[in-house]
C-alpha cells in the first residue's frame, strides 16, 4: 500500500514538474505575440519627429545670456550643448555669429575680422549604402598685415559638421581614426544611438581640430589646405513612397583658434571663418538613404504578424506535446 502511494506521489510530482517546464515555452510564445502586436501598432502610427529642446526666457525669447561667452572652451560645441541641450540650425547660427563674436576681438589691438579667410571649400559624400563618409576640403588664407602684428605662436582649425536628422557618427570609430594620427582631436555631441529610428533620435554634431603654424601659413601662396573625412552611419528611416529618404547636409562651420606667445594656454582667441561671398556653394550634399516603401507597410505588417503568430503557436504545441511525452514516460516507468 505504501509503495502505491509513493508511486502516485512520484507521478503527481513529475507531472507538475513537466507542467512547470512547459510554462516557459507558453510564456515565451505569448511574449512574442505581445511584442509583435505592439510593433505592428507602432509602425502604423504617425511617425512624428521628436521635438528639440530650446531654453527660453520668460518672455519667450531665446536664453542667449544665461551663460558667459565660451571664448576659452576647448570645444566650441560643448558650451552650445550645455546651454541649449539639442541641435537646432537657427540657434547654433545665432550662437556662432552673435555669442562667439566677442571671442575674436578680446584683447587684440587691431581689427581681427579679416585675420583668417575661408578661400576654398569642397563638401561631398563618398561610399555607398547606409555607411558612407563625409569629405570636407577647406582652404584657409591669413591676412599678412594681421599676421605681422599678431603674437600668435600656435593655431588650430576647428571644423564643425552639423549632421542632419537620421545620420550620426560613431565616437569610438572616430577615436580610432584619431589614434592613427589622422585628426588632431575629435569629439561627437548629440545622439549616437544607431538602434533608434530617425524620428526618435536627436541630431549629432562632429567637431574636428587640426593644428597648424601661422608662420607656415604665410609661406604657402595658396593658403593652408586641410582635408577631413568623417565616417557616417544612417539610422532607420521613416517609410517613403520612393523607397529612399533624402537628407541634406549644410555647409560646415569653420573656426580658428590661436594662442598668444609666452602666455598661459587660456589666453587664446577664437575666429569665425567666412568666405565673404567668395565661395559659391551651388550643389548641396544630399544622401539618399534606403528606406521601406510606404505602400508595402500593410502587407509587410500582416505577413510579420502571421509569421510570428504561427511561430508562437508552434512553440505552444511543442511545449504541450513535450509535457505529454514526459507524462506518459513517467506512467510507464511507474
Amino acid at each position: 500500500m505504501n509503495l502505491k502511494l509513493e508511486r502516485k506521489g512520484l507521478l503527481r510530482s513529475n507531472s507538475m514538474e513537466d507542467r512547470r517546464r512547459g510554462r516557459p515555452g507558453i510564456f515565451l510564445a505569448l511574449g512574442i505575440l505581445m511584442i509583435v502586436s505592439s510593433r505592428v501598432g507602432f509602425s502604423a502610427s504617425d511617425s512624428s519627429s521628436t521635438s528639440e529642446v530650446e531654453m527660453l526666457n520668460p518672455d519667450g525669447s531665446a536664453a542667449y545670456d544665461a551663460f558667459t561667452v565660451p571664448c576659452h572652451e576647448k570645444w566650441v560645441a560643448k558650451s552650445y550643448f550645455d546651454k541649449y541641450r539639442s541641435l537646432d540650425d537657427a540657434t547654433f547660427e545665432h550662437y556662432r555669429d552673435v555669442e562667439l563674436t566677442p571671442c575674436s576681438s578680446e584683447m587684440l589691438p587691431h581689427d581681427p575680422r579679416n585675420a583668417f579667410k575661408l578661400s576654398g571649400l569642397d563638401h561631398s559624400l563618398t561610399g555607398e549604402g547606409s555607411h558612407r563618409s563625409l569629405f570636407a576640403g577647406i582652404r584657409i588664407s591669413i591676412d599678412e598685415e594681421f599676421a605681422a602684428k599678431s603674437l600668435f605662436h600656435s593655431c588650430e582649425v576647428m571644423l564643425v559638421e552639423r549632421l542632419p536628422s537620421g545620420v550620426f557618427a560613431d565616437p569610438f570609430e572616430l577615436q580610432h581614426i584619431q589614434d592613427r594620427g589622422v585628426y588632431g582631436e575629435v569629439a561627437v555631441f548629440g545622439d549616437t544611438n544607431l538602434e533608434l529610428p530617425s524620428f526618435l533620435s536627436n541630431r549629432t554634431l562632429v567637431e574636428v581640430h587640426m593644428f597648424f603654424s601661422p608662420d607656415g601659413l604665410l609661406e604657402q601662396k595658396h593658403g593652408l589646405e586641410i582635408k577631413v573625412e568623417v565616417p557616417l552611419h544612417a539610422c532607420y528611416q521613416p517609410l517613403d513612397g520612393s523607397g529612399y529618404s533624402a537628407v541634406q547636409f549644410g555647409e560646415p562651420d569653420v573656426f580658428a583658434r590661436c594662442r598668444m606667445e609666452k602666455r598661459s594656454s587660456n589666453q587664446s582667441h577664437l575666429f569665425v571663418l567666412t568666405s565673404n561671398g567668395a565661395i559659391s556653394y551651388k550643389n548641396p550634399t544630399v544622401w539618399k538613404i534606403p528606406s521601406g516603401v510606404e505602400t508595402h507597410a500593410g502587407f509587410v505588417s500582416i505577413v510579420t504578424f502571421l509569421s510570428a503568430s504561427l511561430s508562437a503557436l508552434v512553440i505552444i504545441v511543442a511545449s504541450v506535446f513535450h509535457s505529454n511525452i514526459k507524462l506518459h514516460e513517467n506512467v510507464k516507468i511507474s
